[in-house]
């Protein structure tokens, strides 16, 4: 029997924005690029003969694309890239998480079943803690004790961390599925660069693998890994201590045409493969002019060579090789028996390969991310049958929650839980939560508690955003025992005009909480408080188009929020350490998100 380790998921996710060949030909004309010579292209007569073939085209897509081999890449935000920009923008934790997510998706594999996570970045969206330490917090749950490595290395991150997961496996016998991922947003560090080369190369973009270990009579999926390190390329490219890049194209060439090669042909040689045996080799996508060199140096067809990475994504770094891989599969262009050649080199002078022999596993296809994450778990949601309550109660009731479901109105519409127990009171009238808070300390412990009530009214807006749902948590707070989480708004942070009584009543509840929290923590629960911007369907629905439309306006929020996407956040929030699109910070111990929009900054 053998020990295979195979790719058994692929994910990856790039920046929002397309950027076309087009659009940095217009920054050069205008002057807000530099480096590019079209009169000297002009006379050449390889570009004479290229347009003989291709009648119409530039000098520039000649260049960019024909001889770089680069037409469009992502960025995290619209051409070109500024330090505003890229505040409001996603980051390389945000892009991570994407792809991690889908990779985990088309493995068929939940998180909690993720024994390690390697995580590669030189763009970190900060700088402590290790990137994999927080894209993990977004995944599990408190009581995962699986480790994360993150690793400061650009073009070879990938490749090194697949040589240190299969350590990993060999030293953890009982291990079977490791994420590796790189992400990576180089136009972080193009805001203060002027020549043309880098934002023809670069782009943004995350990709990763769940690499699983398998036991058959066959030998398959990864053959063999070798990494090295060149110190003659150490300073040729990198990012100074202001995140600007630097780069000297000519050597970069020089040296990484020598060594994809060399790393390649140590791969080959511990495989036993030769060049003949290659079905396809898949390379850190660095440009042409250094990968078909190399490929011919290695004496293989450029028919063999995957380039459709670099030709639509750009350069992204360590994230290339998983990217392509991620294509590949998409394409369902990864057939059983195919053998891969992979070689990268680039940044700090790391280079190196992999050798892998493609297997397709079959996967299930019922697979449910969240599946009996709260089986066992009692949850208490207050406001359960307004539409936000409902809405986030179904998603409770398909993680397999307890449900305690209060409601004032509309409680019929709660009889479709089955797994639910129904409770009644209007929170305007003091006697009937006193009767509410008897009943609920009948109940066995509550996990988790949602406040979703709330009401514009301004007659009632105190009573029920804040001294019913303060009478409720101070009555039953001896029997919580995990979070208390609480749906605030947007409007606390920006104004929205007539709405007075309930932004006021929400910032008073807020500041209850907030000071309460490190109370609670005390006792093990946590505090979560979540400001939402304009929603689809809820409370949003009682306010004035106009209102909306300026208020979304001056938050920067670009659509309104899907009850049933910020369900699904608000579900996650409870025993998830972090959820994806929300902005954290803390206030005392109550963490605090938002969602939908960010607080202004000043650059």
């Amino acid at each position: 029997m053998h020990t295979n380790y195979i790719f058994s998921g692929y994910g990856y996710s790039v920046g929002k924005y397309k950027i076309t060949n087009s659009d940095i030909y217009e920054a050069i004309e205008k002057g807000f690029l530099q480096g590019f010579s079209k009169s000297k292209l002009e006379k050449s007569e390889n570009y004479q003969e290229y347009l003989k073939r291709n009648p119409g085209k530039t000098t520039f897509d000649y260049f960019a694309g024909y001889k770089m081999g680069f037409y469009e890449r992502h960025h995290v935000t619209p051409f070109p890239p500024t330090t505003k920009k890229l505040y409001y923008a996603e980051t390389s934790l945000d892009l991570g998480v994407q792809a991690i997510k889908r990779a985990l998706e088309d493995a068929n594999v939940q998180a909690g079943e993720i024994d390690a996570w390697m995580i590669s970045t030189v763009s970190p969206h900060e700088q402590a803690p290790g990137i994999a330490a927080t894209i993990k917090s977004y995944f599990v749950d408190f009581d995962n004790h699986s480790p994360t490595f993150s690793l400061c290395s650009g073009c070879a991150g990938f490749n090194i961390n697949l040589e240190r997961a299969i350590e990993y496996f060999n030293m953890h016998p009982d291990a079977k599925n490791i994420v590796i991922a790189h992400t990576e947003t180089m136009s972080s560090f193009l805001t203060n660069r002027i020549k043309f080369v880098p934002f023809v190369t670069f782009g943004d973009a995350a990709a990763a693998v769940i690499i699983t270990k398998t036991e058959d009579k066959e030998k398959f999926g990864v053959q063999s890994v070798v990494n090295f390190h060149d110190l003659k390329m150490l300073d040729y490219v990198g990012v100074d201590a202001n995140r600007d890049l630097y780069m000297d194209d000519s050597l970069i060439k020089d040296r990484a045409t020598i060594n994809l090669p060399i790393a390649s042909k140590a791969c080959l040689g511990k495989t036993n493969w030769n060049v003949d045996d290659i079905d396809l080799l898949v390379p850190h996508q660095t440009g042409n002019v250094i990968l078909k060199p190399a490929a011919a140096e290695l004496g293989l067809p450029e028919e063999k060579l995957y380039l459709e990475a670099q030709n639509n994504y750009g350069n992204v770094s360590g994230a290339t090789v998983p990217l392509s891989l991620a294509l590949l599969n998409e394409q369902n262009r990864l057939k059983d028996n195919m053998k891969i050649l992979s070689a990268t080199a680039g940044v700090g002078g790391n280079y190196g390969a992999f050798a892998y022999t493609v297997r397709n596993i079959k996967k299930n296809q019922n697979f449910y991310f969240h599946k009996n994450e709260l089986k066992g778990k009692t949850v208490l949601v207050l406001g359960a049958s307004g539409k936000i309550g409902f809405e986030l109660t179904k998603q409770l009731e398909k993680r397999g929650a307890n449900l305690i479901l209060h409601a004032n109105k509309n409680a019929e519409v709660l009889n479709i839980f089955k797994n639910a127990e129904v409770l009644i009171s209007d929170f305007t009238n003091q006697s009937s939560v006193n009767h509410f808070i008897t009943e609920l300390q009948k109940q066995p412990d509550i996990d988790f508690v949602v406040n979703a009530a709330g009401t514009l009214n301004d007659q009632s807006a105190m009573d029920v955003n804040f001294y019913a749902p303060i009478s409720v948590i101070n009555g039953i707070i001896n029997k919580v025992k995990n979070c208390i989480l609480t749906i605030g708004t947007a409007a606390e942070d920006f104004e929205l005009p007539g709405f007075d009584a309930w932004i006021s009543s929400n910032r008073a509840f807020h500041g209850y909480l907030a000071t309460a929290s490190g109370e609670f923590l005390k006792y093990g629960i946590r505090t979560v408080y979540l400001q939402a911007g304009i929603l689809d369907l809820g409370l949003s629905d009682h306010i004035p188009n106009k209102y909306k439309f300026k208020f979304m306006l001056s938050t920067g929020q670009a659509s309104c929020l899907k009850v049933s996407d910020f369900c699904i956040k608000l579900a996650n929030s409870l025993y998830l350490p972090k959820v994806l699109e929300v902005q954290y910070s803390y206030e005392n111990a109550m963490l605090v998100g938002r969602m939908g929009y960010k607080l202004e900054v000043d650059i």
